[in-house]
């Protein structure tokens, strides 16, 4: 018996580890290509479609401008205390950093990813996780908008719920 639950064991960790790891389809068309992005050294990149700058990590992690990746674990926040941070950001000597609404946070899901559902080369160490946007659902004020980046959908939550965010502004 002992055998047998540390099989079942090894087993369950060898599969909640390999769950972890992004999957992309080929064939599907690449929604968010590096060419689209030109990439700061500071850990911020432009998307010249959109005219946004995004932060490339998840707030609560920190650029690591070596290794080139971001390093840390995300802190997840309320609704209301992630639109309170966004005046406190002062990355890059930017003032304007802000919450996204739902349809340019929708404008970093790579579709034909999961886990997580973006570019990695761009945004490195994206959790798959849900995201704050600013935008409240309609007829519900106790509700806002949110993107599932573990499959890129989005989706409806509670406000007091705590998720992950990413801050972006408008490229002057």
């Amino acid at each position: 018996m002992k055998k047998v639950t540390q099989l079942l064991f090894a087993t369950s960790t060898l599969l909640c580890t390999s769950a972890f790891a992004q999957t992309c389809y080929d064939g599907l068309t690449e929604t968010t290509p590096e060419t689209r992005f030109v990439i700061s050294g500071s850990g911020m990149v432009e998307d010249s479609v959109t005219g946004l700058m995004w932060l490339r990590c998840s707030h609560g992690q920190t650029w690591n401008a070596s290794s080139s990746t971001c390093s840390g674990s995300g802190v997840k926040v309320t609704w209301q205390d992630a639109l309170q941070l966004s005046p406190e950001i002062n990355e890059g000597g930017f003032d304007d950093w802000r919450l996204p609404n739902i349809k340019e946070l929708a404008t970093i899901v790579e579709k034909r990813c999961v886990d997580p559902a973006v570019n990695q080369t761009i945004f490195p160490a994206s959790l798959a996780e849900n995201y704050w946007s600013a935008t409240t659902v309609a007829g519900n004020p106790e509700s806002a908008w949110s993107v599932a980046l573990y499959n890129g959908r989005n989706n409806t939550k509670e406000k007091q719920l705590d998720l992950h965010i990413r801050f972006v502004r408008y490229v002057k």
